[in-house]
């Protein structure tokens, strides 16, 4: 037995052909299968990595939260355009150019160099401006917010552009996770 799983979108059958080349398929099987599923891998362009059964889960969590989490979180910033009337549509579609320069700049510069924005520079004023407003527009946000915030410090010290000190002032403006 084995499992051949591509880390890969299927939203339909058209777009599986067309994501399918370049993906990376999680395999877990003993040899011969596992030759067999590394030459699979390949004959479809893709890469592939070796998981343990109890792999698999974390494997998964990882994917939902790259690939579900980043559609959660276009359809919640299309939602804030329409705070100043871009309707859900125009706003997502202005939204894809900005995706897909992120997601090049993480293909190409990589992690945590890719990193921009308030926090990669340390910028409260920025930060504090989006916290009250989003207080005032969609206080459902703030949470999100402040927790992926919390979360993008570790990125931006790594970055180089903050110091820890930068790094602490930024963590209690987002404040400490509940």
């Amino acid at each position: 037995m084995g499992a051949f799983h591509p880390l890969q979108t299927f939203a339909s059958p058209q777009q599986a052909m067309e994501n399918i080349p370049g993906s990376t398929f999680a395999l877990e099987a003993e040899e011969p299968l596992l030759g067999t599923l590394k030459s699979m891998a390949a004959a479809l362009e893709g890469q592939w990595v070796e998981l343990k059964a109890s792999d698999k889960v974390l494997y998964h969590a990882a994917a939902v939260l790259a690939c579900n989490y980043m559609v959660t979180l276009t359809k919640l910033a299309a939602d804030l355009w329409q705070t100043f009337d871009v309707p859900q549509e125009k706003a997502t579609k202005a939204l894809v150019p900005l995706l897909r320069g992120t997601l090049h700049n993480i293909e190409t510069i990589g992690i945590p160099n890719c990193l921009t924005g308030p926090i990669a520079r340390g910028d409260i004023g920025t930060i504090n401006k989006h916290l009250d407003a989003l207080q005032q527009t969609a206080p459902q946000l703030v949470s999100t917010y402040r927790e992926l915030g919390r979360q993008t410090i570790p990125i931006a010290l790594a970055k180089g552009r903050i110091d820890e000190l930068q790094a602490r002032k930024l963590q209690a403006i987002l404040g400490q996770p509940n």
